[in-house]
């Protein structure tokens, strides 16, 4: 028998090698990344258990035994804020998602004259910067006599996130094949029952991602509601915290009360992600498709 002995070229070796290098440098770099966007929110939930003295002598680490007292004090404080900040947050979104998903369907599926222009201006509304829009707002809400109240925080909320949700959601609802809804008519349907069974069904991925964002937009704005909100039993979240934050760790240098009221305060956003993350992925990913 003969020994017949294969030899790789080189090129090809080396070609190999390189790419199995990249590969695992862009793994090295994922868990960087990965390591550093979740250390803050790690230390956070450490920190929440932890005494002032624990946190001196053990900064970075979970400390035992566990001090749960942090999540009374801290709950006795910002429950109030929560209970504001859900009531603003459902009616909005809520109400975001009902014009968004009319407005889209109309723009999507009907013809009528000045259709276009209308379209192109409410884009338009993107382009303006909020900073900007802050001294009108104000005097439109007090002409309206809403200041300080949860209308005075959810009408100018609506006004900026209703421009994105109409513009995501006319473009992905114009890509639904017109066969669908031509079928729906010869069977009788009206076009209020289209819209139910066949635009909203196919839509509910992009229309689950613009509720978790405009979620996390009433959710963590602060800016507006420092304006429009001067009574303390109706703030939200995003404001209510901070005197908090700076009585409890920058006055007694008591860091756990403070932490434990971001971490219960961040609950409400993980539990509507966990339901919803499946079509929100896919909406951003079918989103980003369409756009």
């Amino acid at each position: 028998m003969y020994n017949v002995k294969v030899e790789r070229p080189v090129a090809r070796t080396l070609r190999v090698r390189y790419i199995d290098y990249k590969e695992w440098m862009l793994h090295v770099l994922t868990w960087l990344l990965l390591f550093f966007t979740f250390l803050p929110l790690i230390e956070m939930l450490f920190k929440s258990f932890k005494t002032p003295e624990q946190n001196i002598h053990n900064p970075w680490l979970l400390s035992f035994p566990l001090n749960f007292d942090n999540y009374k004090i801290a709950w006795q404080y910002v429950s109030v804020y929560i209970v504001n900040t859900l009531i603003i947050t459902i009616i909005a979104v809520a109400l975001i998602l009902i014009i968004a998903t009319l407005s889209a369907f109309i723009f999507a599926r009907f013809d009528f004259p000045g259709k276009e222009f209308l379209f192109m201006s409410i884009l338009a509304l993107m382009m303006v910067p909020g900073i900007l829009t802050l001294i009108p707002l104000f005097k439109v809400v007090d002409n309206l006599k809403i200041l300080n109240s949860y209308w005075a925080v959810i009408l100018p909320g609506i006004r900026s996130q209703l421009p994105f949700g109409i513009f995501v959601l006319r473009t992905f609802m114009a890509a639904i094949p017109e066969d669908l809804f031509d079928a729906a008519r010869i069977d009788g349907a009206t076009t209020f029952q289209t819209f139910r069974k066949i635009a909203i069904p196919l839509s509910m991925p992009m229309i689950s991602t613009l509720a978790i964002l405009s979620l996390l937009f009433f959710w963590n704005d602060i800016i507006w509601p420092s304006i429009a909100l001067t009574s303390q039993d109706l703030y939200t979240i995003a404001i209510g915290l901070q005197p908090f934050t700076s009585t409890t760790a920058q006055v007694t240098r008591n860091f756990g009360p403070a932490m434990a009221g971001y971490v219960i305060t961040s609950i409400p956003l993980l539990v509507a992600f966990f339901f919803a993350s499946k079509q929100f992925i896919e909406g951003m990913t079918s989103g980003a498709l369409k756009l």
